[in-house]
């Protein structure tokens, strides 16, 4: 693991960057500019960060993992591309969350995976079907699918790939394929 130090911005308030990152930038004047810390490139305009920090320098988008955008640790800092956003638009249906729909007095979790949609199982609640979306989502897109529940542990389940591929889901329902379209 790499260690972390805080730089001092300009306002008297810190970041905290990576220690590779922290001797690359702490001789910048760092300041704050529409809640994200900023510094002058060479030319003088503006740049953020963390976009600076990751060597982001095109349309694509540097997400905060934990939401606090003072902390530029390369751990903390998730790069997507614009249309992975694009698909994370709040639902429109009777449920909030993604990939969840009523289901027979139940809750149901689908997922589309290359085109197909994936039945992964009827639940009891639309919490615990949103957990199987999440898991499904782990399994298939690794950390750059949209979850559910973005705080929990960003990390792929061992086995989750596998019960994706046999056509189990975590609850023990049988998973069926569908090609007809999410409604």
């Amino acid at each position: 693991m790499v260690a972390t130090r805080e730089l001092r911005l300009a306002d008297g308030s810190t970041v905290l960057l990576d220690d590779p990152d922290f001797w690359r930038f702490w001789k910048s004047k760092l300041f704050v500019h529409n809640r994200h810390v900023c510094l002058r490139d060479e030319e003088g305009r503006i740049r953020r960060l963390h976009r600076e920090v990751l060597g982001v320098h095109d349309s694509r988008i540097v997400r905060f993992l934990d939401g606090n955008m003072r902390n530029c640790s390369r751990s903390n800092l998730q790069v997507l591309e614009r249309s992975v956003l694009a698909t994370a638009r709040p639902s429109q249906g009777a449920c909030s969350y993604k990939g969840v729909s009523p289901y027979r007095g139940k809750w149901q979790a689908t997922i589309r995976i290359e085109g197909k949609l994936k039945w992964l199982g009827s639940f009891a609640t639309a919490e615990e079907a949103a957990r199987a979306y999440d898991d499904a989502v782990l399994a298939s897109r690794g950390r750059t699918g949209v979850l559910n529940f973005p705080a929990r542990a960003r990390r792929r389940p061992k086995d989750a790939l596998d019960e994706l591929s046999s056509g189990r889901s975590e609850g023990g329902h049988e998973t069926q394929l569908s090609s007809s379209p999410v409604g």
